[in-house]
């Protein structure tokens, strides 16, 4: 996994992702948050922008976020049975416990943001062996995807070279992300209304 890691560092760092702020990458964490709803709620596990895709990407801009603030990630065994707590569970604490990174950064409270971080990993795994796979080798299949990836930094966000083809790539993204996740949220507690109420 530090191999893997590594090699994400190297590419974010080529592409000067390790000198945006940390607010902007974050960002980017929301709108694979979103991809990792949508692709639960539709059950498409191993499609294109799936469940283990979902989990890869979410990793590496988690990584990159680490990157940029400089927080070294240990990672572990999970030593809890995923079978034991609901799919859409592991979510909801994902999405809270996820939320609390930047709510310690934004306070200045490091020791918070790493134990928030470990949290989201912890979480994150335990969401991927809901499918039968690990952090490891969904970060692999990420980075086998994104390691040839062209594009260019706009505002601090890397746009890949093919969202530039269509219109308002990422903004449509991260628009498309959080009407997923207010879907699993609705349909996780029956509510009604619409995604503009977030």
């Amino acid at each position: 996994m530090d191999k893997l890691i590594e090699m994400v560092n190297a590419w974010a760092k080529e592409r000067g992702l390790d000198k945006v702020d940390a607010r902007t990458q974050y960002t980017k964490l929301i709108e694979e948050q979103g991809e990792l709803a949508k692709a639960i709620v539709q059950k498409n596990i191993d499609g294109d922008s799936g469940v283990l895709d979902s989990i890869g990407d979410y990793q590496v801009t988690l990584i990159i976020y680490c990157l940029i603030r400089d927080i070294h990630i240990v990672f572990w065994k999970t030593v809890i049975n995923p079978k034991e707590f609901t799919t859409e569970k592991l979510y909801m604490n994902l999405v809270s416990t996820s939320s609390k990174i930047i709510a310690s950064y934004n306070k200045g409270l490091v020791t918070n943001e790493i134990r928030n971080i470990e949290n989201t990993f912890q979480l994150l795994s335990l969401v991927a062996g809901k499918y039968d796979t690990t952090l490891e080798d969904t970060l692999e299949l990420a980075y086998n995807e994104i390691k040839d990836r062209k594009g260019r930094l706009v505002n601090g966000v890397f746009i890949k070279e093919d969202d530039f083809t269509r219109t308002q790539g990422y903004e449509r993204g991260f628009e498309d992300g959080k009407n997923h996740v207010f879907e699993l949220i609705k349909n996780k507690f029956d509510l009604g209304g619409k995604s503009d109420e977030l």
